[in-house]
C-alpha cells in the first residue's frame, strides 16, 4: 500500500491544489494512476464535499477516479502550513492521499477508518510529524495500519 517512494517530504505547497497535483504527479511516476488532471480533480471534488481537515496539522484527501490503477496511500509533509478549512482551523502541513479505483467501496473507506482512528492518539501523530526519512515514516504507517 505504501512505500518510500510515496513519500514526499518538504514539498513547496501554496495551495491544496498545487500539494495534490504534486502527490497525484508522483503518482502517475509511479503507475499508479494514468491521467493526473483527472484524479486530481477527482480529489479535490470531493474536497469541496467538505473538508478533509482532520486536524492536528494533518488533512487526508481522497478520491475515487477510473484512472487510478490501484488502492494508494501517499503522504507530503510541506514547507509551510496550507490553508485547509480544517475542523480545529489551524494550518495544514501533513497530508495521507488516499487514492481508490472507481468501482472501489471497501478499500478508501478501511484505509481512511484505520488511519482516522490512528490520529485520535497524540503519540501517532508526534511520530508522524517528527519522522523526516521517506522510508522510517513509510515504514511506520505501513506498521500501524496494516
Amino acid at each position: 500500500m505504501i512505500d518510500e517512494k510515496q513519500v514526499l517530504l518538504n514539498v513547496p505547497a501554496s495551495s491544496q491544489r498545487d500539494v495534490i497535483e504534486r502527490l497525484v504527479q508522483k503518482a502517475f511516476e509511479l503507475g499508479k494512476v494514468t491521467d493526473v488532471a483527472s484524479v486530481t480533480e477527482a480529489v479535490l471534488k470531493r474536497e469541496q464535499e467538505g473538508t478533509t481537515g482532520f486536524g492536528k496539522g494533518i488533512a487526508i484527501p481522497h478520491g475515487k477516479s477510473a484512472f487510478v490503477t490501484e488502492p494508494s496511500l501517499f503522504i507530503a509533509k510541506t514547507t509551510s502550513g496550507l490553508d485547509w478549512k480544517a475542523m480545529d482551523g489551524q494550518p495544514v502541513s501533513t497530508l495521507f492521499l488516499i487514492l481508490v479505483p472507481e468501482g472501489s467501496h471497501t478499500e478508501h473507506l478501511q484505509i481512511l477508518a484505520k488511519l482516522a482512528r490512528k490520529l485520535m492518539h497524540d503519540d501517532f501523530v508526534e511520530t508522524v510529524t517528527q519522522l523526516n526519512d521517506e522510508a522510517s515514516l513509510a515504514d511506520f504507517i505501513r506498521r500501524e495500519i496494516s
